[in-house]
């Protein structure tokens, strides 16, 4: 009896070392079981990271096919019948290549990269892995908060050269978290481990998400609000809403004038979201406690940007979502879904 041929397509985000981490083969060594061999198939060798912003920049607004095929792609795909792929583009020469192909499953929620129209005309799912990000970015938003109400960064004695630090601007108000009221903006799946997480603290938890069932509120424990009084009567907000035309600019400079003097603003989402100039200013002007800043409007930050001199904000790099064990993490979920298609079961994240 003959394998079925899946194909595993890296790139220069999920790269082949990353795929091949023992934890990563764990979860595709699952196909096995359906008689599958996994062929890999590396894409965008040697590219640096600016080479793939570019890329990823272009293929959001074009999809995949304005780029050059890969020939050993191209060939590979000729007998496959599945296609995993995490950025690299896969269009309609390869999809009406692959003879037995049937399923193009992406490691990403998107799947800007992959030609849907084509692979649906030749009756191929498309299936994608939506939240693969949920537990990174929630741990990575929990550290952030107490991080910087609790001054762990600020206060690092390997930082500050061997210095003994005891007081910090925060000083008269720092808390325990047990007793808080956290308001999320945005409470789709991240927002939701966000809550779980932090209700283990002992913190109250609201949200505003007006596209969010009423059932998924009450199920989880969180108070549904109005954008208004989340904004006044939280302790922490965190910022966990998709970036679109209409929530640019979500959070308003009169939004941020609502906050409590106390209160710690977090952003793990999108910089887009917020009134930059005027989170600035509000701390500057220490009117609010703090923030904790993993995204900005400008990346990398600019030397000599006001945000940079500020004593009450924690910011990193854009890392929430970065982890070692990412690609594992990926992959279970699309792996899910192609055993699901092995077992003749509908797909669970079907783009088509």
């Amino acid at each position: 009896m003959s394998k079925r041929k899946v194909i595993m397509l890296t790139d220069s985000s999920l790269t082949y070392p990353k795929v091949m981490s023992p934890d990563a083969q764990a979860v595709l060594k699952r196909l096995e079981a359906y008689g599958a061999e996994i062929v890999y198939v590396q894409d965008q060798k040697d590219w640096d990271r600016s080479m793939f912003v570019e890329y990823a920049s272009k293929v959001e607004k074009t999809g995949p096919e304005p780029f050059e095929v890969n020939p050993e792609f191209l060939k590979e795909a000729e007998e496959a019948e599945v296609i995993i792929a995490n950025f690299a583009p896969v269009g309609s020469a390869v999809i009406k290549a692959g003879k037995n192909l049937k399923m193009i499953g992406v490691t990403r929620s998107g799947a800007e990269n992959i030609n849907i129209g084509a692979a649906t005309e030749q009756g191929v799912k498309v299936a994608v892995a939506p939240g693969r990000l949920a537990d990174p970015v929630s741990d990575y938003t929990v550290g952030l908060i107490l991080a910087e109400s609790r001054n762990i960064a600020r206060m690092s004695i390997t930082d500050h050269g061997g210095e003994w630090m005891t007081d910090a601007p925060n000083s008269s108000y720092i808390k325990s978290l047990k007793g808080a009221t956290v308001g999320l903006v945005g409470y789709g799946i991240i927002g939701q481990r966000v809550a779980a997480k932090l209700q283990a603290f002992g913190c109250s938890i609201i949200a505003y998400d007006p596209f969010c069932r009423p059932e998924v509120f009450k199920d989880t424990n969180c108070r549904s609000v109005s954008l208004d009084e989340l904004m006044k009567t939280s302790d922490y907000i965190s910022i966990h809403a998709r970036l679109t035309k209409d929530t640019q600019g979500l959070v308003t400079r009169e939004h941020i004038n609502m906050m409590k003097p106390t209160a710690f603003f977090i952003n793990t989402a999108r910089a887009g979201l917020v009134d930059e100039d005027a989170l600035v200013d509000a701390l500057a002007e220490h009117r609010i406690g703090g923030a904790g800043l993993d995204v900005f409007s400008v990346e990398p930050i600019p030397q000599g940007h006001p945000i940079l001199g500020l004593d009450n904000v924690t910011l990193t790099p854009h890392r929430a979502g970065n982890c070692s064990n990412l690609a594992a993490i990926s992959l279970d979920i699309i792996v899910e879904d192609i055993e699901r298609y092995f077992r003749g079961e509908p797909l669970a994240h079907a783009k088509n």
